[in-house]
């Protein structure tokens, strides 16, 4: 935590206490699922009837993977399990499951400040005790 509080020192910032900022973002599960057709209905249908709350193209993903068109599955955190359950014995695998914290609305930095928030997100990536970085910088 001293590298950490270091660096939002430097950068004029202040590091919260644990959970002072879970108020500006909802939780969500996510399973990624890779190697679709490019008609997804059949996957749609079996991740709403698992409890799924909005399934999406991701084609953030689709960049990194050779498997063809990817998509997003966004599920509550609680039930993460049972949709990754349900579409695998619908033969959709999940090549990745996680519960994300999104941001209930997103920031942009002042004027010339984009650069240097941008830094310091990569500079906590960077650190060995980080684990996850959950922001709300406008893309």
């Amino acid at each position: 935590a001293p590298k950490v509080r270091h660096l939002f020192k430097e950068g004029g910032g202040a590091l919260g206490a644990a959970g002072s900022a879970a108020w500006a973002f909802q939780r969500r599960g996510l399973l990624r699922v890779q190697g679709i057709s490019s008609d997804n209905e059949a996957l749609i249908e079996a991740a709403l009837e698992a409890g799924a709350q909005d399934v999406e193209e991701d084609s953030a993903a689709h960049l990194e993977a050779d498997d063809g068109p990817c998509a997003a599955v966004f599920c509550e955190p609680n039930e993460l399990a049972a949709v990754r359950a349900t579409l695998s014995a619908r033969g959709f695998e999940a090549s990745e499951a996680a519960i994300l914290f999104v941001p209930s609305t997103t920031a942009e930095p002042a004027a010339g400040l984009r650069e240097a928030a941008e830094s310091a997100l990569l500079a906590l990536e960077e650190m060995e005790d980080v684990e996850g970085i959950w922001h709300n910088l406008a893309p």
